[in-house]
């Protein structure tokens, strides 16, 4: 049987028979410089991510005792990471094991972990190899059939990065895009490889071709919606069908080839607009049919909007990761299909929205306080600071009065999660999103 317990790092020793090493190793000292040759830079990235920080929380390492009276432990599965450790304690044990530099690098982060060092490791410990054997297989051989690590593909680890930091990808843009817009459906979606197309965006020419650029890390156009979409559907489609191969797109000039001959679903670029939209953004119409304000982006019509929050012309920077996930929610489900869930988290995120402001500013507000005080407080704030103006707050402070006749009160908010005979209506809650927009942008934007 396993069990927790908290280890020396004095007490932990490398494993000398190691399957990173070539052969069995007499001593400590041949087995910890000769990881840190093998490993070599990959061995300083390490130490100066645990040095930044710490130890890796989901992994513990796993070990055995290396004598009867339990004072010293042999490392089955971590010796990287033990290994990374004792160099930072004592860094001269790899001098002439690796080159001058990287021994340099380890001298100069030593300086900074002796100033807090761990001494103290939570550690696994088993009874004998043979029970270490089983889990140790399970984690570096691969996925088996589900038992042991299923790595991410392309798409989850986009999905992840967009989570955590609202980063999305210039492919991703341009699928959801074509997925909002029904021109392709969500089966080809998932059929497309994500780093084939990002090849193929990434490529200058090709994006000239279908009328797009990249800004900011946005997909821009000047092409109404109608144009820019023919040549992308096109692209999209050919991947996911795999009529147009990964081996077939390696090289920038088999980019440039593909592009082409693909001209008759390309877009027509005479009838580029006068300003440029981020994708999604675009008029639908053609220039004729559209009144337009010289220089002043166009907001994307809303009134046929599926979800709460619009998935395009809207961008919070969310660094909460909870908060951001509800965020992605409220982007990925459906009003008319989802409308209680809907109703729920949007009232959720309304208070975990002000909530956080109110902690990152330092603003003297009672944490117990109900929440229409401290939305009041939140927009005094951002208007004291110009953010907002009383103009763009009035449908905000409107909101927070029980009185109001508005879609948007909080007495509503409040019966959404209250109230079992209350019914939300999805047309409210697209009008209470609407109204609350730019409090939101400024909340998490400023």
């Amino acid at each position: 049987m396993s069990r927790i317990k908290s280890v020396a790092l004095s007490s932990l020793l490398i494993d000398t028979q190691n399957p990173r090493l070539e052969s069995v190793l007499e001593s400590q000292n041949d087995a910890l410089r000769t990881i840190a040759a093998i490993q070599n830079k990959k061995l300083l990235t390490l130490a100066k991510h645990i040095l930044e920080h710490g130890l890796n929380p989901m992994e513990f390492p796993l070990v055995i005792p290396a004598d009867e009276n339990g004072k010293r432990y042999v490392v089955l599965e971590g010796n990287r990471r033990v290994a990374a450790l004792k160099i930072l304690e004592n860094p001269e044990i790899v001098r002439g094991a690796v080159d001058a530099t990287l021994y340099e690098s380890f001298k100069r982060l030593s300086v900074e972990y002796q100033k807090d060092p761990i001494d103290m490791i939570n550690c696994v410990v088993v009874s004998s190899r043979e029970e270490a054997d089983r889990w140790i297989e399970l984690k570096h051989t691969g996925e088996n059939k589900g038992a042991g690590i299923v790595a991410w593909g392309a798409a989850e680890i986009e999905r992840f990065k967009r989570r955590r930091r609202g980063v999305r990808s210039p492919q991703l843009q341009i699928l959801e895009f074509l997925e909002e817009r029904q021109a392709i459906s969500s089966e080809t979606r998932r059929k497309v490889p994500i780093t084939t197309l990002g090849r193929l965006i990434k490529t200058p020419y090709v994006r000239e071709r279908l009328g797009i650029e990249i800004q900011n890390g946005e997909v821009v156009t000047s092409l109404p919606e109608s144009e820019v979409m023919k040549g992308l559907k096109r692209v999209v489609e050919d991947l996911a069908s795999r009529k147009v191969k990964v081996p077939d797109l390696y090289y920038a000039e088999d980019r440039r080839q593909y592009i082409d001959s693909i001209e008759v679903d390309l877009p027509d670029k005479s009838k580029a607009l006068s300003e440029t939209f981020v994708l999604g953004e675009a008029p639908r119409e053609e220039p004729k049919q559209i009144a337009r304000v010289q220089g002043v982006r166009s907001k994307p019509s809303r009134k046929k909007r599926a979800t709460l929050i619009p998935i395009r012309g809207v961008s919070l920077k969310i660094d909460q990761p909870r908060i951001n996930e509800i965020y992605y929610e409220l982007k990925g489900l459906r009003v008319e299909d989802f409308t209680n869930a809907v109703a729920v988290l949007f009232r959720v995120f309304l208070e975990l929205s002000v909530d956080e402001y109110i902690r990152r500013h330092g603003l003297s507000v009672d944490s117990m306080a109900r929440l229409s005080h401290k939305i009041q407080e939140v927009a005094n704030h951002l208007k004291a600071r110009s953010i907002l103006n009383d103009q763009q707050l009035k449908p905000v402070r409107r909101a927070a009065q029980s009185d109001s006749f508005l879609g948007t009160t909080l007495t509503t908010m409040h019966q959404y999660v209250h109230n079992q005979y209350f019914h939300p209506v999805p047309s409210d809650l697209l009008a209470t999103w609407d109204s609350l927009e730019p409090f939101f942008v400024a909340i998490w934007n400023n």
